[in-house]
């Protein structure tokens, strides 16, 4: 945003986008002296924003940014990961292969891919940093760019009973499916510091049940309604729809390499 186009919103001459509007709100929170947190101010002017917009009834809307999830497989592991600003990919450490040294001397296949791109190639890629404990994360270094697939914005975890949003993938006979998937954010549970989440899986169009979860989705993006990552799938409880997701904070409170990058 320019002086021209700060000046025009404050006068009311310009109706903002919601990403000018969300880099306003975090540029004048940044400098107030009450020490508000910049992104709990940027998702209540957003709220602000769809309300005004819904109010008005205007064509346009806030966007949404596109899923941040994909598939990350390592032969006999398979589950997803979170494609960063950067490029690199945040993904949790019991879907790597056990030990660095296989993965360097090539004996272990580690591969990323976009979801829907069942036609393109998978991309190699190299652990950058690991979690020695298989609960935590790892980042990966893709060896090319992974199209398809935007990186995360993050936000702190919407209030419990908020809707959340995840993309997995079912996994049949032709490789992977991407399949969007509902759920509630319950509220904190447990003493890792995870969120329950209640998710719910769309009916295929062979009628399968909807309230089985769809396997492989550790590691995934969970968005919250304006399309920012606000926590990563880390486990599930079997054969119910009950998942747990790691927040914002507590991922950079675990992953240093992820905190020098926001």
């Amino acid at each position: 945003m320019n002086r021209t186009l700060v000046s025009q919103v404050f006068r009311g001459d310009q109706w903002p986008t919601a990403w000018q509007l969300d880099s306003l709100v975090r540029w004048l929170t940044g400098r107030a002296i009450d020490g508000r947190d910049p992104d709990a101010e940027a998702n209540r002017f957003l709220a602000l924003y769809q309300h005004a917009e819904a109010a008005g009834d205007l064509t346009s809307r806030a966007p949404v940014a596109s899923r941040a999830s994909l598939v990350v497989d390592s032969g006999d592991r398979r589950g997803a990961g979170v494609l960063l600003q950067d490029g690199t990919v945040l993904t949790r450490a019991y879907l790597l292969p056990e030990g660095d040294e296989d993965l360097q001397q090539g004996r272990q296949r580690l591969v990323v891919r976009a979801i829907d791109s069942l036609g393109g190639a998978w991309a190699d890629a190299v652990v950058l940093w690991r979690d020695p404990e298989p609960s935590g994360f790892a980042v990966l270094a893709p060896s090319r760019k992974v199209d398809g697939v935007a990186g995360a914005r993050w936000a702190a975890p919407p209030p419990p009973g908020a809707r959340v949003r995840i993309y997995g993938a079912r996994h049949g006979e032709y490789g992977p499916e991407g399949v969007w998937l509902a759920g509630t954010a319950m509220g904190p549970s447990g003493a890792a510091g995870d969120w329950q989440l209640d998710v719910s899986v769309p009916a295929g169009r062979d009628g399968t049940d909807t309230s089985m979860p769809v396997r492989g989705i550790g590691g995934a993006a969970v968005l919250d309604e304006s399309g920012r990552v606000v926590g990563v799938i880390s486990h599930q409880m079997p054969r119910t729809t009950f998942h747990w997701m790691t927040p914002f904070d507590a991922i950079t409170a675990q992953v240093p390499l992820l905190a020098r990058r926001r």
